[in-house]
């Protein structure tokens, strides 16, 4: 039985694929491609699953104080991960790929799911640096005319932020030995065999590897590189359609899917994805309606079905099934 979050992601998904169609024009929208470039297009492409297979040295990190995982078993269980969170809808890749890596090298679920929310936060960390530094750094003119004085307005506490904001929240994440500490220290007696205790023990540990300053500043810079990767894929969507737009043109662009796709929606990030590119393109790049309609659904392409492949061959490479795969619900129920 599909829970709420399935039909609200559906209504929200159909409700903004309708938005999207309805003023679609077929004559423009299909001469939109006829000038594709099919090398760029296949530079976003490589790219893009460049920018997912980097996330798994990462990620590798982030679990090395829960057990030993071999980089190919990782690598795998990732990938089949981001096939799920392109068929079903909740981002249940997330949880899935932590439980098929529970199931195959024994590691803590609730520790793995947490190495998964840090993960995040640096992914929600870069987002927000490198997009306002862009905004900041933009030259006079790239931005449409009623925006340029509000940023050249308030420049520098955008700068500010960029960088104050990320190096703050890094500073409390290296406070993470004191909270080991407050834990040990004050927790019930009992509590080590009790749910909540194995529940704190292994949250904690998930964060284990943010106490040690040389780990936190590799997954920092593992972070920066998935991240420039995006913003090339995105850079070599745009010209592969022929728009000549500078490189900050992808950060933004990056920035615009990046929130987009939090919003809940169907399966395979169907309609507000769309509308969020063709927004951007739109109001801010001036690039005409039925072209950016055309590149909504082109650079959406990119980024779902070649690492939909992935998924799939690495779901067939572990000898599971997607329905083994999605049917989680067990192992949460045992790690509680």
């Amino acid at each position: 039985m599909k829970g709420w979050k399935f039909w609200l992601g559906m209504i929200v998904g159909i409700g903004a694929l309708v938005l999207f169609a309805r003023d679609l024009e077929w004559g423009p929208f299909l001469n939109a491609w006829e000038d594709l470039s099919l090398g760029w297009y296949g530079l976003g492409i490589f790219f893009f699953c460049f920018s997912f297979f980097l996330r798994c040295p990462r990620w590798k990190l982030l679990v090395s104080d829960l057990g030993s995982v071999s980089f190919s078993l990782l690598a795998r269980a990732f990938f089949v991960g981001m096939l799920i969170n392109r068929i079903l809808p909740a981002r249940l890749g997330e949880v899935a790929r932590c439980v098929v890596l529970k199931r195959r090298a024994g590691l803590s679920l609730v520790g793995l799911l947490t190495t998964v929310a840090v993960e995040k936060s640096f992914d929600g960390l870069a987002l927000l640096t490198v997009t306002a530094l862009a905004l900041a750094l933009l030259p006079a003119g790239e931005l449409p005319a009623d925006l340029q004085p509000l940023f050249e307005e308030h420049r520098a506490k955008i700068l500010t932020g960029a960088i104050g904001v990320p190096l703050a929240l890094l500073a409390c994440a290296w406070m993470t030995p004191i909270l080991l500490a407050f834990w040990e220290k004050r927790r019930p007696t009992g509590a080590e065999v009790g749910w909540m205790g194995r529940f704190v023990r292994s949250g904690i540990a998930g964060l284990a590897t943010l106490r040690r300053g040389s780990q936190t500043l590799v997954v920092v810079f593992w972070t920066g590189v998935v991240w420039l990767t995006l913003v090339l894929s995105a850079y070599c969507a745009l010209r592969a359609f022929g728009f000549e737009l500078p490189l900050s043109a992808g950060v933004v662009l990056c920035a615009a899917i990046g929130i987009s796709v939090t919003i809940p929606q169907a399966p395979s990030y169907v309609g507000v994805y769309q509308l969020a590119v063709q927004g951007i393109m739109v109001s801010i790049y001036q690039i005409p309606l039925q072209e950016a309609k055309a590149f909504a659904i082109g650079i959406w392409a990119l980024q779902i079905i070649p690492v939909g492949i992935i998924g799939f061959a690495c779901l067939r490479s572990l000898g599971t099934s997607l329905d083994q795969a999605t049917h989680v619900e067990n192992e949460i129920e045992a790690s509680e």
